[in-house]
């Protein structure tokens, strides 16, 4: 069974993504990612589908990033509208 985001988590998701926050990602495996994230979308079978976010690092490298394997979104971006969420 897919593992699916809960749907609170969602609204950071969209903020986030909307308003192009250059953001700190730390992964459940430890690994820490800087970048902004504009959109969001899904990988996969249709039997295996993986919500993701898409964006670019300081480098200007594309990413791609499964929803689920996000430890927690800490923003760089000065007065946003969240500092931190722990997914």
């Amino acid at each position: 069974m897919t593992k699916i985001l809960a749907c609170n988590l969602h609204d950071y998701i969209e903020v986030m993504c909307l308003y192009r926050y250059e953001v700190q990602i730390t992964l459940n495996n430890g690994h820490h990612i800087t970048g902004k994230f504009d959109s969001t979308g899904f990988i996969g079978q249709p039997t295996d589908k993986q919500e993701i976010i898409r964006g670019k690092d300081d480098n200007g490298v594309d990413l791609t990033l499964v929803l689920t394997d996000i430890k927690t979104v800490t923003v760089l971006t000065k007065n946003a509208q969240f500092n931190i969420v722990h997914f």
